[in-house]
């Protein structure tokens, strides 16, 4: 499984058709990234270009998912101006929504602040027809890769996260608000960890389908507190992976460890995933901090 990696104390990858089928919108998107990253790359010195720029077959640091922090392939944000920095700054305003991008803020203070992190794109949108923007550090890494052919072939993981356990409560208290909707034992793994951004050993085998209207109302309700992290345009094309991956009705999903009662930083040590197809989102608690993703396989 190739992992990208976008956000948040996770790493995360978004993965996105420059000429998507799905939209006349989906193309003006990609083109808007395209144009934006392109004026972010010709405001730096030949230098810090030489620093940012890479091959879109490195994937050994394009997909790269590393939880701990470090130095990344790229260059470091502390190191462009205040211009440079104000392109930078609209290129991710195409990718996370204020609320993201506030999040974005905060997971990054928890270790000093976005200076600290590491912008890289592979391939040249001034020159090839794809190419990936790269935003990553210890808990917060925003790729988007754009594919010119037609066809969202790439997705994950967006992950997300927080340490101390302090962040994501809305996100966190959600997922509680579902366990009491669903409240059976058949969607409990008790003992089980579900470790986010991998495919758990113990699967999501409890089928979307048997819940109750209320449970799965709750569960898209819940999924769409996770996106709202994105600009409308990337939630768009997730929503269009889900439908490529036959929808909602598709879907298992599973808690694991222990009952979902309580946040992480009040002890609680539960882990979540909901699998559809080869796409799956999830939640972990249980190593005593906030792992989050959103993976195609």
């Amino acid at each position: 499984m190739k992992l990208l990696v976008l956000f948040f104390s996770l790493l995360s990858t978004l993965v996105l058709s420059a000429h998507s089928n799905h939209s006349h919108g989906s193309s003006q998107f990609s083109e808007q990234l395209r144009k934006s990253t392109t004026t972010l790359l010709e405001s730096l010195t030949g230098a810090q270009q030489k620093s940012m720029l890479g091959s879109l077959d490195d994937t050994e640091n394009r997909w790269q998912m590393q939880y701990t922090g470090g130095v990344r392939h790229g260059l470091q944000i502390k190191e462009l101006n205040k211009d440079q920095r104000k392109h930078l700054d609209h290129t991710l305003s195409l990718l996370l929504s204020k609320k993201g991008l506030k999040m974005a803020h905060k997971v990054a203070d928890q270790d000093d602040g976005l200076g600290n992190y590491y912008v890289a794109v592979f391939g040249d949108p001034r020159t090839d027809k794809n190419f990936a923007f790269r935003l990553a550090e210890h808990h917060l890494t925003v790729v988007q890769v754009v594919i010119a052919d037609h066809e969202l072939k790439e997705f994950g993981p967006v992950l997300l996260g927080a340490n101390p356990p302090n962040l994501w409560k809305i996100e966190e208290e959600q997922l509680l608000r579902l366990w009491k909707s669903i409240h059976n034992p058949s969607y409990l793994q008790l003992g089980q960890k579900a470790i986010a951004s991998q495919p758990s050993k113990i699967p999501a085998a409890q089928s979307y389908s048997a819940l109750p209207e209320s449970a799965k109302a709750a569960l898209r309700d819940t999924w769409q507190e996770r996106v709202s992290i994105f600009t409308p345009a990337v939630r768009h094309h997730l929503q269009a992976i889900i439908n490529d991956q036959g929808g909602w009705e598709k879907a298992t999903l599973s808690f694991y460890n222990e009952e979902p009662l309580k946040r992480c930083i009040d002890g609680g040590a539960w882990d979540f995933k909901c699998n559809i197809g080869d796409f799956f989102w999830d939640f972990e608690g249980s190593r005593s901090h906030i792992h989050m993703s959103i993976v195609l396989k």
